[in-house]
């Protein structure tokens, strides 16, 4: 890959300054499809019977599949896709920097019309928590790919997730790549199999775009460091293992299927990986002074918070169900949902919790076991807010309209507190997609010849 390419195709990349809604992109989509050297097909449809378009750009040997937009709330992608598509279209002569790319734009859809409240940005944390909507874990097209593990099997797929295993069984890509990107940490990547050879670029370049990389996997407690900021893919097995050593109990109420990378790595081959570009940074991250306080303290801590306000969304969700057939039904089942998976959570983490061995903490272990803990806390409260809202905006329930006023005064509390204690700062938009379209195209160099 030329690097005059390389650095104009990233210098090109618009000022966003908000991310765009479905209508936006599906607009753009369009237009890109009347471009030259641009094929497209329809792979499937939503889980609301909307079309699912990918674009097919390039005429090499090798394939790579983009996805944009694989959980709801993560519409970065669906900017990263368009503008990568729109530019390849009129600059025929790189010949498709040597790939066949295979681009989907949104795959969950339906979700993220369910966003589109916050893809301004919003300043006010309390704002964006009562906008925001993910799909529960096992209605995600992420993990629900087909998988049989021991004792263990997941046959309930999404529309989604079977529209994406069959381009993957037809095309056999080389590379899978969704676009991921995590809310409030450092950045990190998620990797198939170890890749040294491409750290030092993605380390220098991520570095240019103050863009810091996560030393620990901030996902799950499990996570496999390949290399600092690089982490092994994971999948239901993981969990699987995990759970079966450390707390048993949990298994049978475990509901997901394989994620992509899983079902891919196992049915077809190639290299897969995700970018994980954060929306907010904080430098109270990287603070790895030590502390007086006890780890055991701190989750003893989390666990009573986590307690406190799980019983207090019961609360307000017992107090809906009066009314539960005026709530918008996506949110309402949803939330539930929620609910249940947040339950599980909790039983195993106050398990974990007796089992827990006393050792020092940093500041930033502190940090991110308090403030970005309460931060989930806050969408969750966000949610239920919105399902009441969905009640109260079709009159006729005045003391479910009491209630969002109420819930609407502990996000506001809860998020006020979260803005203070994390010191937390936005990313540029355009950084963002700088990261996730260089990655992709600095691990496609790489994979090209090998």
């Amino acid at each position: 890959m030329e690097t005059t390419y390389f650095h104009k195709i990233l210098n090109e990349i618009p000022p966003y300054t908000r991310f765009l809604n479905v209508n936006e992109i599906d607009n753009l989509i369009n237009f890109i499809t009347e471009m030259p050297n641009i094929k497209h097909k329809t792979i499937g449809h939503t889980v609301n019977d909307e079309p699912l378009i990918m674009l097919d750009i390039g005429k090499n040997d090798k394939t790579a599949l983009i996805i944009g937009v694989p959980h709801s709330d993560e519409p970065l992608g669906s900017l990263v896709v368009t503008y990568f598509a729109r530019w390849l279209a009129t600059h025929p002569e790189l010949n498709a920097f040597g790939w066949r790319w295979l681009l989907l734009p949104i795959l969950e859809r339906r979700g993220m019309r369910l966003n589109e409240g916050w893809f301004n940005m919003p300043e006010s944390f309390a704002a964006m928590a009562k906008s925001t909507f993910r799909e529960p874990t096992e209605d995600q097209y992420e993990w629900t790919f087909p998988i049989e593990y021991e004792d263990y099997k997941w046959t309930q797929s999404r529309p989604e997730t079977i529209a994406i295993k069959e381009v993957l069984e037809k095309e056999k890509p080389e590379i899978l790549c969704n676009l991921h990107h995590s809310g409030f940490t450092n950045g990190y990547y998620y990797l198939s199999e170890d890749f040294p050879e491409i750290y030092p670029n993605l380390r220098k370049f991520t570095a240019n775009l103050r863009i810091p990389l996560s030393d620990n996997s901030p996902d799950v407690p499990f996570g496999k460091m390949l290399s600092p900021g690089f982490y092994q893919m994971y999948g239901l097995k993981d969990y699987l293992d995990y759970y079966k050593k450390k707390d048993p109990l949990i298994l049978p109420a475990l509901r997901r299927g394989a994620c992509s990378d899983e079902w891919y790595q196992k049915n077809i081959g190639g290299f897969s990986f995700n970018c994980e570009v954060p929306m907010y940074l904080s430098h109270k991250l990287k603070d790895k002074n030590p502390l007086k306080k006890s780890y055991k303290k701190m989750i003893e801590q989390r666990y009573k918070r986590k307690k406190s306000r799980l019983e207090y969304s019961i609360k307000l969700i017992d107090k809906i169900k009066e009314y539960e057939n005026m709530a918008h039904p996506i949110l309402i089942s949803s939330a539930k949902k929620h609910i249940t998976n947040a339950q599980l959570s909790l039983e195993h983490e106050k398990r974990i919790l007796e089992k827990a061995e006393e050792k020092t903490i940093t500041k930033a272990e502190k940090f991110e076991n308090g403030v970005l803990e309460d931060l989930f806390d806050l969408f969750f409260l966000g949610q239920i807010w919105r399902v009441a809202e969905s009640i109260c905006i079709k009159g006729g329930a005045p003391k479910i309209c009491q209630l969002m006023e109420k819930s609407d005064l502990e996000i506001k509390s809860l998020a006020k507190s979260v803005q203070e204690r994390g010191a937390f700062y936005h990313v540029p938009i355009r950084n963002s997609v700088k990261m996730q379209l260089g990655s992709i195209l600095i691990i496609a160099e790489a994979l090209k010849n090998n």
